[in-house]
């Protein structure tokens, strides 16, 4: 098998026999030279969570090229909390929006909207989480408006479960509150505190 890393065809210092194993020792390297596997190629497929775990116990020799991406933690930890901070903005527009198709009494509309905006703000919560854990920041120490970041990440998880529970039934009342209100509300005190986040992690 070819291995690439970083556009550089290597023989990687491991004696692996199945995919799974050889992703972990090249993780292992990436780790003690201070990067990070951001980015996996296995003949052609990208390869996230489920499909590594689909390959994991395969053989090496089935397969003919693996390309991996590295990069430095900081760097791209940086770029990720850059990207949330620019996708909450659009995604509070879209909210506003779909209160103001419930207003006008288009619900259809409105519901088919609604999933792929919690999506987002679900993906935005494993962003942050996922870069606390890695740059070891306390996410209790980060506060705006007398709330931490973890109290509103917890905050957020619950108000898409009520919205979610809320679908169900049907109560157009209740998301076009959750939607209209309490998510400006929310996106507001998280701007604040994902800008301290930032200063934190830069610092390190």
């Amino acid at each position: 098998m070819n291995v690439h890393i970083d556009g550089i065809c290597q023989d990687p210092d491991t004696q692996a026999v199945t995919i799974g194993r050889l992703l972990s020792d090249i993780r292992r390297d990436a780790l003690s030279s201070g990067r990070i596997v951001c980015g996996i190629s296995l003949d052609g497929n990208a390869v996230d969570t489920q499909y590594e775990r689909c390959v994991s116990e395969q053989s090496v020799e089935n397969f003919s090229e693996l390309v991996v991406e590295t990069a430095d933690p900081k760097t791209l930890c940086l770029a990720t909390l850059g990207e949330v901070a620019r996708h909450i903005l659009p995604i509070i527009e879209e909210s506003g929006r779909i209160g103001d198709l419930i207003d006008s009494g288009k619900e259809v509309q409105a519901l088919g909207r609604i999933v792929p905006c919690m999506e987002a703000w679900g993906a935005i919560v494993k962003a942050i989480h996922d870069i606390a854990q890695l740059m070891e920041v306390d996410m209790d120490e980060i506060a705006a408006e007398d709330e931490s970041l973890s109290q509103s990440l917890r905050s957020l998880v619950e108000l898409l479960q009520s919205i979610r529970s809320a679908m169900d039934a049907r109560d157009m009342v209740t998301i076009r509150d959750a939607m209209k209100h309490e998510m400006t509300a929310f996106a507001k005190r998280v701007n604040t505190q994902l800008e301290a986040l930032t200063s934190l992690v830069a610092a390190k």
